[in-house]
C-alpha cells in the first residue's frame, strides 16, 4: 500500500511512444514495444485445460445488508496447458494472458477464461478493472486497445508478438492476474467486492519508474512501477510479478472491507494489512496445478522447506537485493509476537503470515500424514492435501474477518475469532482449529484473556431488519453500555446489520458428505473517542479516534460473541466502564509504542503552521489529519513495496525501532 502522499515518478510522455525517462529502463525493448498491438492476429482462441479446483468447505449462498437482495456467486476457471484440441463449439470466455509467478520462471503460466457471458470487455476492462496506462499525473504512457474488438489475448498469442517487453501483454497480464485472484475472494465471501467509488478499480500498469508498487487509498486504484537493475539484464516490471499484483489488490480488498483500518492507532492493524495481502498472495499461487507441482518437486512434499510458496516477489527481491535475497518477503521467517516490537508494518506482518503458514503445513499434514516415495502416488496425495489445506484455511480466515470489530484488530484478538468463528461451524469437529491454536500458542499470539462474552441483546436487533439508520443509531445509544460503548463517546457512525447464510460440508476431510446450512447476523457500529492530550503548543488538543465492534448472533437472534476495538479483558468491569478501561489501556500502549514519533510530528517546522500542514516525521506510522470538531486524527501512512525496502534496511542495520 501507499501513503497518502504518493511517490515522485519521472514524467512521461504524452504519447504512445515511451518517453526519454522511460526509454533508459526500456532500452532492451525497444524495437518491439514500438509494435504493440491495437488489435491483435485474428485467430481463434487457445483451447487450454482447465485447473481443477476443489469444492470449498463452506460456500455462501447469501449475503443481505440492510435487507438488499442476495447475490450469487461465480466461479471461473484459469487454464495452465495447451494439450486438448479445441471445441467445436467456442465457448463464452476469452483467453486472458498471464504468469503465475513473474518473467523469472517463465514456464509457469496460464490463461484466465474471462467469462463474457456474465461480464463484458470494453476498451481496456470490465466490470470490476480498468487499465489506465498513464503515469500517475494522468498522462498517458502506452496504448490501450479497445480488448473487444481483439481476438486474441492468449499467452500464447503474446509469446509470438512480444511478451516480457510488450506493454500490450503487461496490460493483459495484470488484468488477467487481478480478475482471477478476485474470483478466488469473491468464491469464498459469496458476493462481489465494491469498490470504494463504485467502479471499476483504476490499475496504472507504467504508473512510474521506481522500485515500487502501491494501492491507493484516497484514489482508489493500483499503481506498478517498473525500474533497471543491477543484478539482471532486463528491466523489472512489477506489473509482472503475480505475488506483487495480488498483493495489492489484497490491500484494496481489505480496504473495502474495513476501510477504517487506515484510521486504526493499533500497532498490528497496518501489520496485518500487509499480512492479509501477503496471504492472498499465497492462496492466490495455489489454485494452480503446475505451481504446486514446482512446490512439490523443490521440497518433495515437505513445506517445512523453503519453496515458490514461501518467498514472495522473487524477481523483484532479486532485482533489489542480488542472489543473495531471493525474494522481497519469506514465510518462513516470522518471529514470535511481542506487543511493541518490532514496529515496522511490513517486518511485523512476518509474524502472522508465518503463523498461518505453520497451520497450513501442518493441516497438510494432517490430512495427508504419509505421502509416498513413488514420485506420482506421492504428489497426487501432496496435492490432494494442499488443496484440501488451502480451501479450509481460507475458510477459517474468512469467517473470521466477518466477526472482526471495523475499526481495528490485534493479532491476537484475529486467533481467537479464528477459533470462535470455526466452532461456531462445526461445533463437535475441531481438529483443525485445534492445531490452529497449537500454533498461535507456540508463538504467543494466544490471549485467553480477551473478553468475547456478547450481551443477550440480539432480540432488540431482529425488530429492526431493515430499519433505517436513524433507528439503528437510536438502538445502539440505549444498548450502549451492554456494547462497551463508553459514556463520552462523541458521535456514531452508520451501523449495518447484515445477515449471512453459507452451506457448509460438516465433514471435512472428505470422507463423507453431509451438507447443512449455517446463518449469522452481524452488527457492526462505530463510533467516535475524544480524547484531551498535550500538544505541540504546551496547551492541550482533542485527539480523535475511531472505536466500535460486530455482534455476531446466530440464526436465532441469540448472541454468539462481541469482539470490539480496543479490546477488553475479563478483568475489565462490565458494561460502558470497561469499554472505559479498555480505552485507557490502548491510551498506555499507544503513548508507550508511538508517544514520541507524534509529538515530534506534532512540534514540526514552525508553530504557525497548522496541524493538517505538518510534515511527515521518520519513524512516525501517521499523518495528521485536523478534523471539523478542531482537533485532529491519525492517518495510516499506508505501505508499499518501498517503505517494505526501507523496513528491510533499517532492520538489518538495527534501526527497525527508531
Amino acid at each position: 500500500m501507499a501513503e497518502q502522499k504518493k511517490p515522485a515518478s519521472r514524467k512521461v510522455s504524452s504519447t504512445s511512444k515511451p518517453s526519454s525517462a522511460q526509454k533508459r529502463p526500456l532500452a532492451r525493448r525497444a524495437s518491439s514495444a514500438s509494435k504493440v498491438s491495437t488489435t491483435g492476429k485474428k485467430t481463434k482462441e487457445a483451447q487450454v485445460a482447465s485447473a481443477s479446483n476443489a469444492s470449498d468447505d463452506d460456500e455462501v449462498i447469501a449475503t443481505v445488508e440492510d435487507t438488499t437482495s442476495t447475490t450469487e456467486t461465480t466461479t471461473h476457471e484459469v487454464s495452465t496447458s495447451t494439450q486438448e484440441p479445441a471445441p467445436k463449439k467456442a465457448p463464452a470466455t476469452k483467453a486472458i494472458g498471464m504468469f503465475l509467478q513473474d518473467p523469472s520462471l517463465p514456464k509457469l503460466r496460464g490463461n484466465y477464461k474471462f467469462p463474457l457471458d456474465k461480464d463484458y470487455l470494453i476498451a481496456t476492462g470490465s466490470s470490476r478493472f480498468t487499465i489506465r496506462d498513464t503515469n500517475e499525473a494522468g498522462e498517458p504512457v502506452f496504448a490501450s486497445p479497445d480488448w473487444s474488438k481483439q481476438e486474441d489475448l492468449s499467452f500464447e498469442h503474446f509469446e509470438q508478438n512480444g511478451l516480457v517487453d510488450n506493454p500490450a501483454f503487461h496490460q493483459v497480464n495484470v488484468f488477467g492476474v487481478l480478475s482471477r485472484t478476485l474470483d478466488l475472494v469473491e468464491e469464498e465471501v459469496g458476493h462481489a467486492i465494491v469498490w470504494k467509488d463504485g467502479g471499476p478499480l483504476i490499475i496504472r500498469p507504467h504508473a512510474f519508474e521506481g522500485m515500487n508498487a502501491y494501492y491507493d487509498p484516497m484514489n482508489p486504484s493500483l499503481n506498478f512501477g517498473y525500474f533497471n537493475s543491477p543484478f539482471r539484464r532486463a528491466p523489472v516490471w512489477t506489473c509482472l510479478s503475480h505475488d506483487i499484483v495480488s498483493h495489492e489488490l489484497g490491500h484494496a480488498i481489505l480496504d473495502t472491507f474495513r476501510p477504517l483500518y487506515l484510521y486504526s492507532t493499533d500497532i498490528d492493524t497496518s501489520a496485518l494489512h500487509e499480512s492479509f495481502a501477503d496471504i492472498l498472495a499465497m492462496f492466490a499461487a495455489l489454485q494452480y496445478p503446475s505451481v504446486v507441482e514446482y512446490i512439490y518437486r523443490e521440497t518433495g512434499g515437505d513445506m517445512r522447506h523453503p519453496s515458490l510458496i514461501t518467498r514472495l516477489a522473487e524477481e523483484f527481491g532479486v532485482g533489489i537485493f542480488g542472489a543473495g535475497v531471493p525474494y522481497l518477503r519469506s514465510a518462513l521467517e516470522g518471529a514470535k509476537y511481542a506487543a511493541d516490537t518490532p514496529k515496522q508494518p511490513h517486518v511485523r506482518s512476518t509474524i502472522w503470515t508465518a503463523a498461518i503458514y505453520e497451520i497450513m503445513q501442518k493441516l497438510v499434514e494432517a490430512i495427508e500424514p504419509n505421502v509416498s516415495d513413488d514420485t506420482a502416488s506421492g504428489f497426487a496425495g501432496f496435492i490432494t492435501a494442499l488443496v484440501k489445506a488451502t480451501h479450509v484455511l481460507k475458510g477459517m480466515l474468512i469467517r473470521a474477518l466477518h466477526y472482526t470489530a471495523p475499526t481495528s484488530l490485534s493479532m491476537p484478538m484475529l486467533a481467537r475469532l479464528i477459533y470462535e468463528a470455526d466452532a461456531r461451524v462445526y461445533p463437535t469437529d475441531s481438529k483443525f482449529r485445534d492445531i490452529a491454536k497449537e500454533v498461535f500458542t507456540a508463538r504467543n499470539l494466544w490471549n485467553e484473556k480477551i473478553d468475547l462474552k456478547a450481551p443477550n441483546i440480539g432480540n432488540v436487533f431482529k425488530e429492526l431488519q431493515g430499519a433505517d439508520t436513524r433507528t439503528l443509531m437510536r438502538a445502539l445509544v440505549h444498548n450502549a453500555p451492554a456494547l462497551r460503548i463508553p459514556e463520552n463517546a462523541s458521535r456514531f457512525l452508520k451501523p449495518r446489520l447484515i445477515t449471512t447464510t453459507r452451506r457448509i460440508d460438516k465433514v471435512k476431510e472428505g470422507k463423507e458428505s453431509s451438507i447443512k446450512e449455517i446463518t449469522e447476523h452481524y452488527l457492526e457500529y462505530t463510533y467516535e473517542y475524544s480524547q484531551m492530550v498535550s500538544d505541540f503548543l504546551g496547551g492541550m488538543s482533542a485527539f480523535t479516534v475511531y472505536g466500535g465492534g460486530t455482534l455476531v448472533l446466530d440464526e436465532n437472534w441469540n448472541a454468539v460473541c462481541l469482539a470490539t476495538s480496543p479490546e477488553p479483558i475479563l478483568e475489565d468491569p462490565a458494561g460502558a466502564e470497561g469499554g472505559k478501561a479498555a480505552w485507557k489501556r490502548a491510551r498506555e500502549n499507544f503513548d508507550k509504542i508511538h508517544g514520541s514519533s507524534i509529538q515530534r510530528t506534532l512540534a514540526s517546522k514552525d508553530e504557525n503552521r497548522s496541524i493538517k500542514d505538518r510534515p511527515v516525521v521518520p519513524g512516525c506510522p501517521f499523518v495528521i489529519q485536523s478534523t471539523s470538531t478542531g482537533g485532529y486524527r491519525l492517518l495510516r501512512r499506508c505501505c508499499n513495496l518501498h517503505e517494505h525496502i526501507k523496513g528491510i534496511s533499517v532492520t538489518q542495520n538495527g534501526l527497525a525501532d527508531s
